[in-house]
Order: C-alpha cells, then sequence, then structure tokens
C-alpha cells in the first residue's frame, strides 16, 4: 500500500535500513513501498549531506547526483536556521521535499478522528465538512458480523457530536438501545430516544409539501411507491392505491387542479381505509376485486400504524435546535416488519422535503441508517433520492450493513468515504469500487487480500481517494482526547 509521497515515520524507517546497509530493492520489499520511492529518498539525503560537507569544508560546488531528485518524498522539517547551515534554502528546499503538511495534520483541527493508521500509527481523520476534500459527505460502512460496524457508528456518531453536527439513527434493529450503548456515547452525546413504536409518530404521510407540484397525484405515486415496495402490490394494485389517495383527497376538498385549496385540512390514513373499504364493496368500480386484495393486504397496516394526529406535528426543526440533545435515535422496535418498512420510508420522504424546503445549505445534520439491508436503494426511493441530492440541503448519510449485496451502485457511487470492516469478497465487487476510488492501492486483487483477513476493531478508510487500514480508536481514548479540548 504505498503513498505516492512518504511521510516522515516511513522515511525514518528508509533511512535506518539504508544504515544497515540494506540495498533500496530490499527496503522496498521490507517496507512495501516502490524502488522508485527509496532510491528517491535517499539520492535527496545523499545530496543534502553533501551540502553539508561542503559548507564545513572548503567552498567549492557540490557534486551533485545525477539520480532524480524532482519527485522527493517530505521529510522530517528543519528549522530554517538548520537549513541555513546545510546549505539549502528553506523555501527551495520545502518545494523541492514537495512536503504534505495536510497529510501530516490530515484534518486534525476540524476531521474526525476515526483511528490509528495500524502501519505507521499516524492519526487518520475524515473530513466530510470539507467540501474541498471530499465531494459529499455520505460514509458507507461494511463488515461481516461482530467485526465492529456498530461500535464504529456509535464512535463516529459521538465525534461529530463534539463538533455539534446532530445526528439522527433510525434504528430498526435495536442495535442502538439506550440499555446497549456505551457509557461514553451517552455521556459525550446527551442522546435522547424517540419510541415510534411505542408512542407513536405524529407526521400525516398524505402531506402535500412545497416541491410536490402534482399535489395530490404527487402524493399518490410517492405513497403507493413505498406500500408497492414493502408490500409488493404489482402495477394494478398499486393503482388501486393511487385511485384510494385520490379520491380521499377529493372527498376532504383538495382538487388537484386548483392549487388553492392544497393548504386545506389533509385526509388522514384513517380515510385512506374508509376509501380502500368503499373501493372493496362498490360493483362499478372497475378493479373491485383488486381492492378487496388491497384493503386485506394492508389492513396489519392500518392495525398497527404509529402515525397519530392528537399531538403537535413533528418537526426536525425542533431536533435540529435541540441544545440539550445532539443525538437522537428514532426506534421502531415493536413493529411489523412490512409496517416498519413503510414508516421508514415515509419519514425518510418527510426529511428529504423537509430540507428541500429550506435551501442549501453547509453540512447540518447526519441520518445514520444501520442494518440497511432493511432498506431499499431503489431508483426513485428516498434513500437514493438523500445520497444524491441531499447533500446540497446540508445532510450527510452514514448506512452500514454486512454484505455489498446489501448496497445498490449508486450507494457505492455517492458516498465518497467508506470504512470496510472484514468482509468476504470473492466476486471483487467491493475491491474494484475501492480500487476505483484509491491512488495508493494498485489493483483490486490487493485490496481484497486486505479487507478479507482484518481482525476484529480495524478497517480500511478510503477517503479522499486514499486508503488506510485503521485500528479504529476506543471510547476511553476518544474520551481523553474530548477532556483535553
Amino acid at each position: 500500500m504505498p503513498p505516492s509521497k512518504v511521510p516522515n515515520s516511513v522515511a525514518k524507517l528508509i533511512l535506518e535500513l539504508a544504515d544497515q546497509q540494506r540495498n533500496p530493492a530490499e527496503i522496498a520489499q521490507i517496507l512495501n513501498l516502490k524502488k522508485v520511492q527509496v532510491s528517491t529518498l535517499l539520492a535527496y539525503h545523499k545530496l543534502r549531506d553533501s551540502k553539508t560537507q561542503v559548507v564545513d569544508a572548503e567552498p567549492v560546488a557540490p557534486e551533485i547526483s545525477e539520480e532524480p531528485i524532482s519527485e522527493a518524498p517530505e521529510m522530517e522539517n528543519e528549522s530554517p536556521v538548520e537549513a541555513h547551515v546545510s546549505g539549502v534554502d528553506p523555501k527551495n528546499d520545502a518545494e523541492e521535499m514537495d512536503i504534505e503538511e495536510d497529510e501530516a495534520d490530515d484534518g486534525a483541527g476540524s476531521g474526525v478522528y476515526v483511528g490509528d493508521d495500524s502501519d505507521y500509527g499516524d492519526a487518520v481523520y475524515w473530513n466530510p465538512q470539507d467540501a474541498g476534500a471530499v465531494p459529499n459527505p455520505h460514509l458507507m460502512i461494511m463488515g461481516e458480523s461482530g467485526s465492529g460496524k456498530t461500535y464504529a457508528v456509535q464512535c463516529l456518531v459521538a465525534e461529530l457530536a463534539q463538533r455539534a453536527v446532530p445526528s439522527i439513527l433510525f434504528d430498526y434493529g435495536q442495535s442502538f438501545e439506550l440499555q446497549h450503548l456505551e457509557p461514553a456515547f451517552k455521556k459525550f452525546t446527551g442522546i435522547r430516544e424517540h419510541l415510534i413504536g411505542e408512542e407513536g409518530l405524529p407526521i400525516n404521510p398524505l402531506q402535500i409539501f412545497p416541491k410536490d407540484t402534482q399535489g395530490p397525484k404527487s402524493v399518490a405515486t410517492r405513497v403507493s411507491d413505498v406500500f408497492d415496495v414493502a408490500y409488493h402490490l404489482g402495477d394494478i394494485q398499486r393503482k388501486v392505491v393511487i385511485d384510494a389517495i385520490r379520491s380521499a383527497f377529493e372527498k376532504a376538498g383538495i382538487s388537484e387542479s386548483k392549487s388553492s385549496t392544497w393548504t386545506k385540512d389533509l385526509p388522514t390514513l384513517l380515510n385512506l381505509q374508509n376509501v380502500l373499504e368503499e373501493m372493496s364493496s362498490n360493483k362499478e368500480y372497475s378493479n373491485q376485486k383488486n381492492a378487496v386484495g388491497v384493503a386485506a393486504r394492508l389492513m396489519t397496516f392500518f392495525m398497527l400504524t404509529s402515525f397519530r394526529s392528537d399531538t403537535e406535528m413533528w418537526s426536525w426543526d425542533t431536533l435540529l435546535k435541540d441544545t440539550k440533545h445532539t443525538v437522537h435515535v428514532l426506534q421502531f422496535r415493536g413493529l411489523e416488519g412490512k409496517t416498519q418498512r413503510v414508516l421508514v420510508e415515509l419519514l425518510l420522504w418527510h426529511l428529504f422535503f423537509y430540507l428541500k424546503s429550506h435551501g442549501q445549505s453547509a453540512l447540518r445534520l447526519y441520518c445514520v441508517l444501520d442494518e440497511a439491508h432493511h432498506l431499499s436503494f431503489r431508483e426513485g426511493g428516498p434513500v437514493g433520492a438523500l445520497l444524491r441530492e441531499a447533500r446540497k440541503f446540508g445532510l450527510g448519510v452514514i448506512f452500514a450493513s454486512q454484505q455489498p449485496e446489501d448496497f445498490s451502485s449508486v450507494a457505492f457511487s455517492n458516498s465518497a468515504s467508506k470504512l470496510i470492516f472484514q468482509t468476504s469478497d470473492p466476486t471483487l465487487k467491493v475491491s474494484k469500487s475501492l480500487s476505483a476510488k484509491c491512488s495508493n492501492y494498485s489493483s483490486p486483487e490487493e485490496i481484497k487480500q486486505v479487507i478479507s483477513v482484518l481482525p476484529q476493531g480495524r478497517a480500511f478508510f478510503i477517503s479522499k481517494n486514499r486508503g488506510h487500514v485503521v485500528t479504529l480508536a476506543d471510547f476511553k481514548k476518544r474520551a481523553t482526547l474530548w477532556h483535553q479540548k
């Protein structure tokens, strides 16, 4: 995993091995570098040493090595005095060495601390708030069961909280129940749990958003799509749902052709259920038999739904402006699987349209989706919309799952940063995706060899088109660093 430019810690190792009379080829093999990197660094040192000797001896021109030095790796920083004594101009020397200050301090000021480079011990940072460093703030986390994904999510969410970036965790796998969370995570995030399955969710899924240019038609298309994905309705039964939603709007006095009526009181899910039952008994309705089937299939959803209208409506503003709690867990336990899936998707759509209505913004919120195999990454779905567009409106997405099959090509291509724990990759799907965005690894096969044998707590982290094998920092170390701020 040779970096294109050698950091100071590696330069020291090269010089130590050279002092042991190792040749460049041997050093390159030992440190897994390219021979040209080793030769270039040694040539630079030979040149610098020769200049030092000239200053101490007679003032004659030094004999310059013919080996190229224009791409010389960075070395230990010299003070201006030391550089002057050695006969090297500090300004020119820095240019020749191509010192990467951002690599030595790779986001230490504002970046999110991930862990330490497993080979060199350098701290590794994630810079989601720096649009110049990464094209989007999204992070994909992948790894087999027990490899450390959920712990990593806790660590990174807590780090974001230290930077006053709130997170909303959609917990449908019960991984983030309060009793299962690290004490340090709860202490440093001020977490709040929202029991959606038990207390309900005060939103109306039939809400018309400002960006719904077709009014009730837009709502009917969106909601029927969510039901279709969860219940596999098919084209005819989906049309029944669309007809029922449009009819429910008409009964509420909301006309598709008059936008002035779109601000009237909206129909509720109970109204929708009643319309479906009417269609089921209406022999003049062309799809009556299918309406009977739809009403039967959605009965459990209507019985167990957690949407309610007896309290103040759900406000994302309230969560974003909550100074006491920077992490909010939306807990969906106790809900039947399909009902849970519909709730999650409708809530994600609600978040998406909320963000769009507030216009473009710098990063201000993270949406965390663990156990992503429960989600649909389909074209036209809410997760895909968030990954493609939400960065413009200030939202980052962290999504985690076990298998590469759990993610779509949209998920791979729209997550600029990835944290990969031990993952079997027989088809090279993951490795090829990483290799395409990883300048310091030569092939997918090389990456596969790394990610397939990672021990627990270690991961392959790729960001800014570079890969690092990272030992994830635990909460004990993080808490110590946070106390020092």
